[in-house]
C-alpha cells in the first residue's frame, strides 16, 4: 500500500496520508461532487486500518468546509474509530481559527464519541 497525496486547491483540501500513520486533511472543502473526491480517501483508510502504523495521528486543519463535505469528514472519523476498537494508538487533532470550525469539530467528536484534541491557530 502506498501513501496518498492529493494537492489542495481553492475548493479541495490537501490530503496527506502516510502508511507510517500520519493522516492529514488541510484547507477548504467546497466540493460539489464529494463522492468522487472522497471515495478514494475512504478506500485508502479502509485498507490502512487492516495494517495501521505503530501510532496513527489524524490532523484536521480546515479553514472551511461545506455541508456535503461534513458528511465525508464524519465518515473518515467513523472509519478510523475502528482502530480505537482494536486498541490501536490513535490521536485525533482538530485545528481551527474560527469558533464555527471549532464547534463543528466538537459536534463531530461528541457524535462519534471520540477524544479529539483542539488546537487554536492564532493568526497575526
Amino acid at each position: 500500500m502506498s501513501d496518498l497525496y492529493i494537492r489542495g486547491t481553492t475548493k479541495t483540501p490537501e490530503v496527506n496520508f502516510k502508511q507510517s500513520g500520519l493522516i492529514e486533511l488541510k484547507g477548504s472543502s467546497l466540493i460539489e461532487n464529494t463522492k468522487e473526491f472522497f471515495d478514494p480517501i475512504i478506500s485508502w483508510l479502509e485498507e490502512y486500518i487492516k495494517h495501521p502504523g505503530e501510532k496513527t495521528t489524524v490532523n484536521f486543519d480546515f479553514e472551511y468546509y461545506n455541508t456535503s463535505s461534513q458528511m465525508w469528514i464524519f465518515r473518515i472519523v467513523e472509519v478510523l474509530t475502528d482502530l480505537v476498537k482494536l486498541n490501536k494508538d490513535i490521536e485525533f487533532n482538530w485545528y481551527y481559527n474560527e469558533e464555527e470550525v471549532q464547534e463543528a469539530g466538537m459536534d463531530l467528536a461528541n457524535l462519534l464519541n471520540v477524544e479529539m484534541k483542539f488546537h487554536e491557530i492564532i493568526q497575526d
